[in-house]
């Protein structure tokens, strides 16, 4: 029974860390993306329309202070065929609304890196 219940205990916190503490949605400073933090996940849509432009599946990579740093992952259509590719996103809490969010890596539909900061505020 111990063994059981020391299971079921493990298993939460290891799903606990995959979580993100920021769920809910939040707008980019300008605007025009909305990021919306779900579970294990990071959909980044276009404000207007709410087209979905991104969609990652984040691991928790570090956690220092107020800052989050995850490895995210993204599957997308290129040339027919599907590619998957690999980010780091950082997150800064700034204050109880407000964070930063950075982004390092190659994007999808550039040829070259790119390092973005967002800053987000949350949508009530």
């Amino acid at each position: 029974m111990k063994k059981l219940i020391l299971s079921i205990i493990s298993l939460c916190w290891g799903l606990g860390a995959w979580a993100t503490e920021f769920d809910g949605m939040y707008q980019s400073q300008g605007g025009e993306l909305i990021f919306h933090f779900t579970g294990d996940s990071l959909y980044v849509d276009m404000a207007q329309s709410q087209r979905t432009v991104s969609a990652f599946k984040l691991v928790k990579s570090a956690q220092k202070d107020a800052t989050t740093t995850y490895n995210a992952y993204e599957a997308f259509v290129k040339n027919n065929n599907i590619t998957y590719r690999e980010v780091l996103i950082r997150v800064t809490r700034l204050d109880d609304k407000r964070y930063l969010l950075e982004y390092f890596g190659k994007d999808k539909d550039r040829d070259y890196n790119t390092a973005e900061r967002y800053h987000l505020k949350k949508l009530e």
